[in-house]
């Protein structure tokens, strides 16, 4: 239902709504049209006639006693034409009296005839002489249109036949037209109810529209709603899948960087190794040689050789010594100060190494974090997650944790 309030168009929509009422309007108005003429005038009709049929008779015929057939006519004239009344002779082949008025339109004028009087539904009266005070016919009650014979005997002469004529209603159609061309304003007879249907059928249409235009907006409202919420998915997709890449290419540089902690770790354990031993030979060189010192320069070293020679009595050649480069007690001291700065370094890698695996943990974290923020996008209270601070904070933190490996 609200997928088609949706596909409708405005000019399709208030055509619709407009036709929906005015067969809406029609229907009422056939309903009340029934109601009014075939149930209210009937029944007024019938209380009427069942009256008629109890007086009328003693009335006319005290009337024909006297000759005043003025008095007839006006008797007959009272119901204003709104239904027939007709007094013919005792054959019912001529018509004597008859009503004149005509209420806004003909109605029973045509039946008014020896013919016309024949096919009559209502049954008839007699006019007598002396007059009949016991009605013959009577309706049982107001909803009974054919009258039944009260089983009462005539008495006297009889001078007349009276016949009682139904005002049929108009059509329809010509009943909805008088009411909408002769004036809408116009509070009587069927009027009335057409008037009623016709406003409460145009209230009720604006009341269809105005709940279909409120449910076509909160729909449009809903969709927008929707539209923002899966754009702002694409985009939380958008990072979750940028973080992923991250996340591959910081596992990446994790692996590269142990790889390189671990040669760098196994070189300096290495180089301290070698520099222990280096270290040990030294020492191993200098133990044996005893108290011999080297001389600084050549002079001394000539000395030296010139004073061993004359108390041993035996000639030495002159042999020219070459001067060390450097003492061995600072290389010693310059291997002595390397070794714990090259311990530093291995153990600054080391640490470096670990705090990098500790930041790949916390990357895999937050992509647990941003799927299960993705799959509960669409919850209504959901706060919105700022990626890019969570994303900042970790390469803020990375920036803090870096470690400076140069050799001081």
């Amino acid at each position: 239902m609200d997928k088609i309030l949706l596909s409708l168009r405005n000019r399709i929509l208030l055509p619709a709504v407009c036709m929906a009422g005015i067969v809406i309007w029609l229907t009422l108005c056939s309903v009340h049209y029934q109601s009014y003429w075939q149930g209210t005038i009937a029944r007024v009709q019938t209380t009427d006639f069942n009256l008629l049929h109890h007086t009328l008779p003693a009335t006319l015929s005290a009337m024909i006693q006297e000759g005043r057939d003025d008095l007839i006519q006006k008797t007959l004239d009272s119901s204003y034409g709104l239904f027939g009344l007709v007094v013919t002779d005792p054959s019912g082949e001529n018509v004597l009296y008859r009503t004149d008025k005509i209420y806004h339109r003909q109605s029973w004028q045509k039946d008014a005839t020896a013919e016309g009087l024949a096919h009559d539904s209502e049954p008839f009266d007699l006019i007598t002489d002396p007059p009949q005070l016991e009605p013959l016919y009577a309706h049982a009650s107001p909803r009974e249109e054919k009258a039944k014979a009260t089983g009462a005997k005539v008495r006297g002469k009889i001078l007349g036949r009276i016949y009682y004529l139904r005002s049929p209603p108009p059509p329809f159609a010509e009943d909805i037209g008088n009411f909408l061309v002769t004036g809408v304003a116009e509070m009587s007879g069927a009027k009335r109810g057409y008037f009623y249907i016709s406003m409460a059928s145009v209230g009720f249409s604006l009341v269809i529209l105005l709940l279909i235009y409120l449910r076509r907006r909160g729909l449009e409202l809903k969709q927008k709603e929707v539209e923002h919420v899966r754009r702002e998915l694409d985009i939380r997709k958008k990072a979750l899948e940028h973080l992923s890449n991250e996340l591959a290419t910081q596992k990446a540089r994790k692996v590269w960087l142990e790889r390189e902690a671990d040669q760098a770790y196994r070189r300096a354990v290495g180089l301290k190794q070698n520099l222990e031993r280096l270290r040990d030979a030294l020492a191993g060189s200098m133990s044996q040689s005893g108290n011999f010192s080297v001389p600084t320069n050549s002079n001394e070293a000539a000395n030296m050789a010139n004073s061993n020679s004359s108390s041993s009595g035996q000639v030495i050649s002159h042999v020219r010594i070459r001067p060390v480069v450097s003492p061995p007690s600072s290389i010693l001291e310059e291997i002595e100060i390397l070794i714990p700065d090259l311990s530093d370094n291995a153990t600054a890698l080391r640490s470096q190494a670990n705090i990098l695996h500790d930041y790949c943990n916390s990357l895999e974290e937050r992509q647990v974090e941003m799927k299960r923020i993705v799959e509960g996008a669409f919850a209504p209270r959901t706060p919105p997650i700022q990626a890019p601070q969570a994303q900042a904070q970790p390469q803020q933190a990375a920036n803090a944790d870096i470690i400076d490996m140069s050799p001081h």
